[in-house]
């Protein structure tokens, strides 16, 4: 069964490389109603939330609906009618990368009772908290709705609350998948699309419910703890992540001997026994890869080109399968492969998978 996630945003282009032949219904709300057509805009706000979401979750069905315009604003009436028709077109779950700081108004208590009548209908929420500490937007801070947040000040990685329901992150550094440009983004808008494929990854083909929501908040709880998520993230901010490979031998795997891969592998190199294994390792035999591998303590996915993800994604995804299974540590730039699918490969396996970017 695919989920139905509804993203309430810029609308997307239709025509990305990465988007082209997915599932997409593309709206637009416009003089009071929701149309099913329209434009396509300069706005790739929605569009790179898409992707973000695309790929934690690949196998879901999308409705995108357009209510931001050029300057990423919009009438809070667009996004109450936008939700309004995606309960009424049964989702399974809403993006909203999007929130409102003025708590008092009647439309805010319009915004309530829809997330009200969601969370009846068995859909989940998700919604973007102001970037600026100390603003506090909605629908992200109503009590039924999953607020997604950053405090760089936080000790943990991640931290979850409960009763609020809202997921503290202490960095909202993410890479937007491209076919031809190296994106990174700093922003909640892009931590929730994260979290949403996060969470349709983890409740599979269940009923969604208000249980099923605290079963994922307790998820992320468990995920959160030190020894957990250091297996999944590589936290750039402390000293003792960056010091883990000193002595360690890697093997550094990049197509392109840019400035970038040639500036980490030379600060490795001062620390590590380090190794450029591009030719040695791409589209080889498995025998002779594995063979490569007994040599190894850590292999390390360096700022591979985006034409080089774009064209490779099966064959990556295969070679760090492979790796994992070896029992070989691996380290990656950019998630090549889903946060979820790195949780899952780290558990049969017994090893770390760490990214330095969500």
């Amino acid at each position: 069964m695919k989920r139905k996630v509804a993203v309430i945003d810029s609308g997307i282009n239709s025509s990305d490389p990465l988007l082209v032949g997915k599932e997409i219904q593309n709206l637009c709300y416009e003089d009071g109603e929701v149309r099913n057509w329209y434009i396509c805009t300069n706005n790739m706000h929605g569009t790179e939330v898409v992707k973000v979401l695309l790929h934690e979750a690949p196998d879901i069905e999308l409705l995108s609906v357009r209510v931001l315009q050029e300057d990423n604003r919009c009438m809070i009436s667009a996004v109450l009618k936008a939700i309004r028709f995606c309960i009424d077109s049964d989702v399974d779950v809403i993006n909203l990368s999007l929130g409102c700081c003025s708590s008092g108004s009647k439309r805010m208590q319009e915004m309530k009772a829809l997330c009200n009548e969601a969370e009846e209908r068995g859909i989940a929420v998700f919604a973007a908290d102001h970037n600026l500490p100390g603003r506090i937007a909605y629908p992200a801070n109503f009590d039924n709705v999953v607020g997604v947040n950053t405090s760089e000040v936080l000790e943990d990685y991640c931290q979850v609350k409960f009763k609020d329901k809202l997921v503290n992150f202490s960095e909202n550094m993410v890479f937007i998948p491209d076919d031809t440009q190296c994106v990174i983004r700093k922003g909640n808008s892009f931590l929730c699309p994260f979290l949403v494929g996060l969470f349709c990854r983890y409740i599979g083909d269940k009923d969604i419910n208000t249980r099923l929501i605290e079963d994922f908040m307790s998820f992320l709880s468990e995920l959160s703890k030190k020894e957990n998520i250091e297996k999944i993230f590589f936290d750039k901010k402390k000293a003792q992540e960056m010091n883990s490979l000193n002595g360690k031998r890697l093997l550094y795997f990049a197509d392109d001997w840019d400035f970038n891969n040639q500036q980490m592998f030379n600060i490795y190199k001062k620390t590590t026994d380090v190794k450029w294994c591009f030719k040695d390792i791409y589209k080889r035999d498995p025998s002779v890869i594995k063979k490569i591998l007994l040599d190894a303590d850590v292999f390390f996915f360096g700022a591979l080109s985006n034409e080089f993800i774009y064209r490779n994604e099966d064959y990556l995804r295969w070679l760090i399968e492979y790796i994992s299974k070896q029992k070989i540590n691996v380290i990656m730039v950019f998630p090549l492969i889903s946060t979820f699918r790195r949780i899952q490969l780290s558990e049969e396996n017994g090893n770390y998978l760490k990214c330095f970017y969500k």
